[in-house]
C-alpha cells in the first residue's frame, strides 16, 4: 500500500492541512485506500497533533471494534513528521466503498482551520 504525506503549513488563515501532491491546495482532502499509510509533515513554528473525530469535529476515543486504529498521532514539534505512521482504517460499515475520515489538531481543536478530511476509497477487487 502507498505511504502519503499531509502537510502541516501556516497559511493567511491559519494553519492548515494540505496533502504533499502536486496540485493540492490547503484544506483539501487527501485521497487514500484502506490500509494506505498516512504521516504528517509539520512545517510550522507550532506543536501540532492529528486526532481522528466526528463529522461535526467531536474528539473519537479508541473503540472495541477499531481499538487503537483511532490513534494517528504522537505531538509533532516544529520541523518533524508525524510518529508512527497513521493506517487508514476501513468504514464503519463494512459494505461502504468510500467514505470520509475527519480530523482536527487535537491541540488545537477549536481552530477551525486545523481541521482536515481523507478521502477514502476501498481497495479495488479483481
Amino acid at each position: 500500500m502507498p505511504d502519503w504525506s499531509i502537510k502541516i503549513v501556516q497559511t493567511k488563515n491559519g494553519v492548515e492541512f494540505q496533502p504533499d501532491l502536486q496540485g493540492y491546495k490547503p484544506g483539501a482532502p487527501l485521497p487514500a485506500q484502506q490500509d494506505d499509510l498516512v504521516t504528517w509533515a509539520n512545517m510550522t513554528d507550532q506543536t501540532h497533533q492529528p486526532s481522528m473525530t466526528d463529522s461535526s469535529y467531536n474528539p473519537i476515543t479508541p473503540d472495541p471494534v477499531r481499538g487503537t486504529k483511532n490513534y494517528m498521532s504522537d505531538p509533532i514539534p516544529p520541523n518533524q513528521s508525524s510518529r508512527p505512521s497513521w493506517d487508514v482504517i476501513g468504514p464503519s460499515n463494512p459494505s461502504d466503498q468510500a467514505w470520509i475520515v475527519y480530523y482536527f489538531c487535537k491541540l488545537h481543536p477549536n481552530e477551525q482551520s486545523e481541521r482536515g478530511t481523507i478521502q477514502a476509497s476501498a481497495v479495488p477487487t479483481s
